[in-house]
């Protein structure tokens, strides 16, 4: 009886799979980031809709500490958005920027800060995509401007670790 059965079980199967046409499985549209310079934030680490504005952190010597893969990132009225994912999802997970306070001559003269995002993510091996887009307070590399050249106002490029292009932070 078992063998009537697993035999029936087993011809239904094969002729179900031949009765139904093959579909042709369409691919996967490429990933595109939803944040480049120069959009909106699409993705933030608070409810209200923007994270809040943290200062950049000195550092003599940054170092990174968790993964991060940024997104895009954006100047606007002297606030650096940075999107980001990373894995997570079961624990908080906090972002500083680091700099070490030096403006060094970019090749078209212009001073550049050299800045990196340190992510840490307190441990959280779940494996959920995180989506966050942290905000820093670009005055102090305007105060070093101001310090170093003796000028109000200026241009500083912003060179972020890992990124190519640089943003041009205008005060």
């Amino acid at each position: 009886m078992r063998k009537l059965i697993w035999s029936g079980l087993v011809l239904c199967t094969l002729a179900g799979c031949a009765s139904t046409p093959e579909k042709a499985e369409e691919p996967a549209a490429p990933y595109e980031p939803e944040f480049k310079p120069g959009e909106s934030p699409k993705n933030t680490t608070s409810e209200e809709g923007k994270a809040p504005i943290q200062p950049i952190a000195r550092s003599a010597d940054p170092q990174p500490k968790d993964a991060v893969n940024i997104e895009g990132y954006r100047i606007l009225r002297g606030v650096l958005d940075v999107s980001v994912v990373h894995g997570g999802g079961c624990k908080e997970h906090t972002y500083s920027l680091e700099w070490d306070g030096e403006l060094r001559e970019g090749s078209d003269g212009t001073p550049v800060a050299h800045m990196l995002l340190v992510h840490d993510g307190n441990q959280d091996h779940c494996k959920a995509l995180v989506m966050a887009t942290p905000r820093f307070d670009l005055a102090s590399v305007a105060e070093r401007f101001r310090e170093k050249y003796g000028k109000q106002g200026g241009a500083v490029d912003i060179a972020l670790q890992g990124q190519g292009a640089t943003l041009r932070y205008e005060f």
